[in-house]
């Protein structure tokens, strides 16, 4: 590097010396100041020489092609204090110099540049607002009904009648299904007679056995009979009773198992019913959040089956211990089911309202920008977009609470931010 300017400084001395020849003593001694100028400038550093010829415009090598050429450098180099007001611009020096392509791109960009930045950047607001805001634990669950009962023969016998099918709705009692009841009636009737023959002996028994003319034994033997054929007579009746099998609950029917001509036996499942009137949802909530919900709060439930269709309830139980192996507690919610639309088994979307405020800032949360774990929004005034720091609470829906940071009636960008820095000039197209 060295060995190059020395060579470039020596070029340019010797050029002065052609040009002076040629020139009269006082142009001579000018031009040799002048050039003095250049080429000391030369021999302070690479980065000077560097510096004065994009002041001139033109390359280094240039320079001293254009000293030589005998051009007055009181053209090319402008009194020091007087340059930048006086020289001209660049685009003249440019079209007096000839200008490269490069120069031309670099001319292009930096105007490009140059009308960007003083461009206004199109934006959207929406203004900073006071009202309620409402935290809501989320969730899922599988809905069950409240209260379900599996119905069971009592009794044995076929199949005679069918009375409900599934889907059905039914209250207590209601009939389900007949059993064949033609033997038992039978049974009934026979017992009624053994009965009536075995009261009369042990009435006789007992009128002899008051007499002393029979022994303890006979006598208990009357009283033994007589109360066997009662409660076999009771056993048939309750028997004949249970063939007609009713419904233990209110609900409706959601499974039938038996078909017609089927023999059952004791214990045979026959139907399931569930109780429609309360569906429950059960949530499993991690121990860190058990502080927040509690008995009698209010409860949301959005099902997907009916198209997003919400359906109020109540905290109906909170388990008092965590499940060690989950980590997690379960949470009854109870769910009114007024018109019957909810079925056990659907899948629903569960928010339980365990705080509320009222007079609160509320922001679009989509004006808010994160970086580096720290939230911010940029609020527009006298056209400038200003970045501001800001602390969020609760957050509902597309809106979030502001703890700090703005005030009401503050305008916020909530689109068009992602290119805005601090300070950028900005056009509101929307309110």
């Amino acid at each position: 590097m060295g060995r190059k300017m020395a060579k470039f400084t020596l070029r340019l001395v010797l050029a002065c010396l052609v040009v002076s020849c040629t020139k009269s003593g006082d142009e001579v001694a000018a031009e040799a100041a002048r050039s003095e100028q250049i080429c000391k400038a030369a021999k302070e550093s690479r980065k000077a020489v560097a510096i004065r010829a994009r002041e001139l415009g033109m390359s280094r090598a240039d320079l001293g092609k254009i000293v030589c050429e005998g051009r007055p450098l009181d053209q090319m180099m402008p009194a020091q204090n007087d340059f930048v007001k006086d020289r001209p611009s660049d685009k003249q020096n440019r079209k007096e110099l000839g200008a490269t392509p490069q120069d031309k791109k670099i001319e292009g960009s930096a105007r490009t540049a140059s009308s960007f930045r003083d461009r206004p950047i199109p934006v959207a607001v929406a203004r900073v607002k006071i009202g309620r805001v409402d935290a809501f634990y989320a969730s899922s669950a599988s809905l069950q009904a409240e209260e379900e009962a599996s119905v069971v023969a009592r009794t044995e016998g076929i199949v005679k009648e069918l009375f409900v099918e599934e889907g059905d709705n039914v209250t207590l009692g209601s009939h389900l299904a007949q059993l064949d009841t033609r033997r038992l009636e039978l049974e009934v009737a026979r017992t009624r007679k053994n009965i009536e023959s075995f009261e009369r002996a042990y009435l006789r028994a007992k009128q002899l056995y008051e007499s002393k003319m029979i022994s303890p034994d006979a006598y208990d033997q009357a009283v033994f009979s007589f109360e066997r054929e009662e409660a076999s007579l009771n056993l048939q009746l309750y028997e004949l009773e249970e063939a007609t099998i009713k419904a233990p609950i209110e609900g409706f029917i959601t499974t039938r198992h038996i078909k017609l001509g089927n023999t059952l036996r004791p214990g045979d499942l026959a139907f399931e019913i569930k109780r429609a009137a309360v569906i429950e949802a059960v949530i499993n909530v991690p121990e860190k959040e058990m502080l927040k919900l509690r008995k009698r709060q209010l409860a949301l439930a959005s099902v997907d089956a009916l198209g997003g269709s919400q359906f109020e309830g109540i905290v109906d139980r909170v388990s008092p211990e965590v499940d060690s192996s989950t980590g997690t507690f379960r949470v009854t919610i109870s769910l009114e089911n007024k018109d019957n639309r909810l079925k056990p088994g659907m899948f629903a979307r569960i928010k339980v309202r365990y705080d509320s405020r009222e007079n609160v800032l509320l922001l679009r949360r989509d004006a808010v920008v994160t970086q580096n774990n720290e939230s911010a929004v940029f609020v527009v005034k006298a056209g400038r977009a200003m970045r501001k720091a800001v602390d969020l609470g609760y957050v509902m829906g597309d809106e979030v609470e502001v703890l700090n940071g703005l005030s009401d009636g503050d305008q916020v960008v909530i689109s068009g931010q992602g290119g805005l820095r601090d300070r950028a000039l900005v056009r509101v197209v929307s309110p």
